[in-house]
């Protein structure tokens, strides 16, 4: 069998290396950049230092402070738009998963034109953009390392991946100083969406070898660290094993997209803006027990990596014993089951149609139809 295995960018990687960040932008050759974030990493002090690392460097700064969770269409399209007044020849995002899928999206549209949603279409090439640089201050999304920028097409109520070379950073610095001192609940809900990536590019119909080793080991570092980050939210080695895996993660699902955990999680977010993480933590046991029949082998590394004594189960209750694991997981956590989250379950028919067009419902390894992912949707919601 042959495999495709996407590659990576050039990645800075541990505690302090986000003081080279200037120094990278002059390496780039940037004259002037746009800094993007939003206002709570502001608020730390982060992106104020970045900036005068840059300054220091004889670059011109300029900022756009304006990302919002599920990056709307038009907010994209206005920090576009004063990216190109400014002309800008770099742009550098700092901050969670919505900083860095807003930082690509508006580096497409400085190589392609607008609007930013007709690159939801997979068949259209694209430009690349400006020199970029990306730096999460979460462990979670991995999107420092990955080609695709999620965003959300406001029209449609409907999220979706831009995917190309305007996507991937010319440099990623990951510096897990950033994940330092953060909220328990931004911890949990960053931490799970980085187990669910493992779990599902595991399990996805585009895994690979590669991707395999990632993925097994994004879940054994989540397991055992997201606790101990949550515990104790200064402890070093535990945030630093928490930013490797979801950096490991984002490059394994850079060749083996999630599947159906994912396609769910997107299209509640859509509808309801939920925090990505904890809608996670609703669809990914639901796609493990779906699709254990099919990956027997791939459940039992699951189970391993989370301590589940797989000796204990027959094949087919193994799924059931996993999935639970990981409900358990999110559960200890401190993130809500379905049943207690602001859904309408009067919507659940128009919901599971669009999981079934959401881009990585393509990558679920087995046959799925709309009247599973409505009974899907509805065990789910049973659950405690």
């Amino acid at each position: 069998m042959i495999h495709e295995v996407q590659g990576t960018p050039p990645i800075l990687f541990g505690v302090g290396s986000s003081e080279q960040t200037g120094k990278k932008a002059k390496e780039l050759g940037c004259k002037k950049v746009l800094c993007v974030f939003g206002k709570n990493v502001k608020k730390t002090g982060f992106a104020d230092r970045i900036m005068e690392l840059i300054k220091k460097e004889g670059i011109d700064v300029v900022t756009y402070n304006e990302v919002v969770p599920d990056p709307p269409d038009n907010m994209i399209e206005k920090g576009a738009a004063f990216a190109k007044s400014e002309k800008v020849n770099g742009i550098i995002g700092i901050g969670g998963g919505s900083a860095m899928d807003t930082t690509k999206a508006i580096n497409t549209l400085l190589g392609n034109p607008s609007p930013i949603t007709r690159y939801l279409d997979k068949s259209i090439p694209l430009n690349p953009g400006v020199k970029m640089i990306l730096l999460p201050t979460t462990a979670g999304t991995g999107s420092e390392v990955n080609a695709i920028s999620v965003i959300t097409d406001t029209a449609n109520k409907k999220k979706g991946g831009v995917i190309g070379a305007s996507c991937v950073a010319s440099v990623a610095i990951v510096d897990p100083k950033f994940t330092f001192g953060l909220p328990a609940e931004i911890t949990a809900v960053t931490g799970m969406d980085a187990l669910a990536h493992g779990v599902e590019a595991l399990t996805s119909k585009a895994a690979n070898p590669v991707s395999d080793i990632l993925a097994e080991r994004t879940i054994e570092l989540v397991y055992n660290n997201l606790p101990k980050s949550i515990e104790d939210p200064d402890d070093e080695a535990a945030r630093t094993n928490l930013s490797l895996a979801a950096m490991i993660a984002g490059i394994a699902f850079n060749s083996a997209p999630p599947q159906l955990g994912h396609a769910i999680a997107h299209t509640l977010g859509a509808f309801y803006h939920i925090s990505h993480g904890t809608l996670c933590s609703v669809g990914t046991p639901e796609a493990v027990e779906f699709v254990a029949d099919v990956l027997p082998d791939k459940i039992k590394t699951i189970g391993k990596a989370m301590d589940v004594n797989v000796d204990e189960y027959s094949p087919a209750k193994l799924g059931k014993a996993v999935a639970e694991r990981i409900r358990k997981f999110a559960r200890d956590a401190g993130l809500q089951p379905f049943s207690e989250l602001s859904v309408n379950k009067d919507e659940f028919d128009k919901i599971a149609e669009r999981v079934l067009q959401d881009d990585c419902a393509y990558f679920v390894p087995k046959e799925i139809d709309a009247g599973q992912v409505r009974e899907i949707l509805d065990k789910a919601y049973g659950r405690k």
